[in-house]
């Protein structure tokens, strides 16, 4: 028996949130799937072997994202798990990053997520069942040079999903933040990251890191860090005083 009923997954057309979609399906979990990419969507509703419902979004769009959380408000066809994963970041001077941009990755990252969480919260709590598991990131624990709208997004995520754990627990709800490192997705390629001197032990596949978070929400644990490297990389950046780790963080981002 699936251990979740329906999941509902955002940024699913790819990386990370494709490869937990995937794994739901292969559990046996119905699933609706949202993203901008219709076409992707579809292919992947043609791969899976349960009920897949394809909701094409863009979460940065108000209206838009108040269809999907129309979904979340769907009793009849109760979603049980949401798997708040969709999100964007852009490398640069934050100066110099363009500020649309920008405001699109507080959207999508902060606004999209916060909402969804809370529509799901709202309905889960009263069922007294269900999981929200929030993909946030590795950056979360950093404020990093170059990353610092992405990274502060993050952060946002990471200490929303604990005080919700700590709220939720009570009430039968899991909640879950999943903090990955690098991992192989096409998220570099569209943040222009220069990945060049990041050595090969110190990524992930999707599936490894989809695989711990789906485990990390069945378990009800409140931070998911995966990978051996990244969970003593974040224990020692979480362990250094503010300015240490300021240094230490600055370093690695040059």
């Amino acid at each position: 028996m699936a251990r979740w009923t329906r999941a509902l997954v955002t940024g699913a057309s790819s990386g990370i949130g494709r490869e937990i979609a995937l794994q739901l399906a292969a559990d046996g979990s119905e699933l609706v799937v949202v993203a901008r990419d219709g076409d992707r969507l579809e292919a992947l509703a043609a791969e899976v072997d349960v009920p897949c419902r394809v909701l094409v979004a863009d979460l940065a769009e108000p209206n838009e994202l108040s269809y999907v959380e129309d979904r979340l408000r769907d009793v009849p066809d109760p979603i049980d798990l949401l798997v708040n994963n969709a999100g964007l970041g852009f490398q640069g001077a934050f100066h110099e990053l363009d500020l649309e941009r920008e405001a699109t990755v507080v959207d999508v990252n902060v606004v999209a997520l916060h909402r969804l969480a809370h529509v799901a919260a709202n309905q889960m709590a009263a069922a007294g069942h269900g999981g929200i598991l929030n993909v946030s990131s590795m950056s979360g624990f950093m404020a990093a040079p170059g990353s610092a709208t992405y990274s502060a997004t993050k952060s946002f995520v990471t200490s929303l999903s604990e005080a919700m754990h700590g709220e939720l627990e009570p009430l039968g709800v899991h909640v879950t933040a999943l903090c990955p490192g690098f991992t192989r997705t096409e998220f570099q390629d569209r943040a222009s990251y220069d990945i060049s001197g990041i050595p090969d032990f110190a990524w992930q596949t999707a599936e490894e890191v989809a695989i711990a978070g789906l485990r990390g929400v069945a378990a009800n644990r409140v931070i998911v860090v995966p990978g051996t490297t990244n969970r003593i990389g974040a224990s020692l950046i979480n362990a250094l005083p503010g300015s240490a780790r300021r240094f230490a963080v600055g370093r690695l981002a040059r």
